[in-house]
């Protein structure tokens, strides 16, 4: 009687073993079956701000590529306000799944860095920066200045004589210009307009003296001859025709550069494999090209992609002199 219970127990046993060995293979399967499918559904890429700009054209040229690479739907969600605020806001009450991401760009550390929002670019999952768009030193066509030395030199010896026009109090192209001044130790005026075409038409009529933009806002008048560009702000000088004369500052011996950007971020906490296929994505469409093309014709900008954690590293070597900058001119809000 005991043998018998005893096989019954053993048989019961093993029973127990094939069945929790059968249940596993099921629930995990071999790494295959684990994979996530994504996407399978459409993609909601938020725009911070209003249809027909920059970034606005840059969202639906990246979602162009994305449909055509992953057979889904990409829809583009302007959400204007708060310069790009409202939008990265937006974005970040999604669930991180990949299914919702945003455009991001020099807002995405100014308005952090601010203190007006909750929210810094560490909140977000930053998948890949795909473009940059240089800056431009700008002067009206009847300026004196024929060098980026000349209004270097004019402008330190006059303190306070020259000004200069930005767009949006605390925007990338305010600090950039910033930056630039006090790097080369220039005193001058600053005047602030609503964006940076208001800027450039302010240069043209002479009430300001020069101003930095990128090719999107001047490259019609500049090529109309209503303007001059002293330097572009980058290490080699633009690919495009219309753009390709301008010397860099580095040519002129003035050691500095920086551009604008444009890339993909969402909210924080993606699957890895769901990273991965975005940054695999966006290589592959930085690759193309036709994307390239289109690129440098639509928007006069370069594609310059990186993704992952080289992209991470990149915006804190861009945090690192935005923060400090943003304290020193008093637009930072303390809490």
């Amino acid at each position: 009687m005991k043998k018998l219970i005893a096989i019954i127990m053993t048989i019961t046993l093993l029973a127990a073993v094939l069945a929790g060995c059968s249940s596993k293979k099921e629930a995990g399967g071999d790494a295959k079956a684990q994979s996530v499918e994504f996407p399978t559904k459409s993609i909601n890429m938020i725009v911070g701000y209003s249809a027909g700009g920059s970034t606005d054209i840059f969202a639906r040229l990246v979602a162009k590529y994305l449909e055509d690479l992953w057979g889904q739907t990409v829809v583009v969600t302007n959400v204007n306000g708060g310069g790009g605020a409202i939008g990265f806001t937006q974005t970040l009450q999604n669930k991180p799944d990949g299914y919702t991401v945003t455009i991001s760009n020099g807002a995405s550390l100014t308005i952090g860095a601010s203190g007006n929002v909750d929210f810094t670019y560490q909140d977000f999952d930053n998948l890949g920066r795909m473009i940059i768009e240089d800056e431009v030193l700008l002067v009206s066509k009847d300026s004196p200045y024929t060098s980026l030395q000349d209004l270097i030199e004019d402008a330190k010896t006059n303190p306070g004589k020259l000004k200069v026009g930005f767009a949006g109090l605390g925007g990338f192209t305010h600090l950039a210009a910033a930056k630039f001044i006090n790097d080369t130790g220039m005193k001058v005026g600053n005047i602030g307009y609503g964006s940076g075409s208001e800027a450039v038409v302010g240069v043209m009529g002479d009430f300001v003296d020069f101003c930095m933009q990128q090719p999107g806002e001047f490259a019609s008048q500049f090529e109309a001859g209503e303007l001059k560009a002293l330097a572009i702000m980058s290490d080699e000088r633009h690919p495009s025709d219309a753009l390709a004369n301008i010397p860099t500052a580095k040519e002129q011996g003035v050691d500095f550069a920086t551009y604008q950007w444009r890339g993909i971020s969402a909210p924080k906490g993606l699957p890895e494999e769901v990273k991965t296929k975005w940054e695999e994505a966006l290589t592959e469409i930085a690759n193309n090209p036709e994307f390239q093309a289109e690129v440098e014709e639509i928007l006069l900008a370069r594609v310059d992609c990186i993704t992952g954690d080289e992209f991470e590293s990149w915006l804190d070597s861009e945090d690192a002199w935005i923060s400090p900058l943003m304290k020193e001119l008093g637009l930072t809000e303390e809490k």
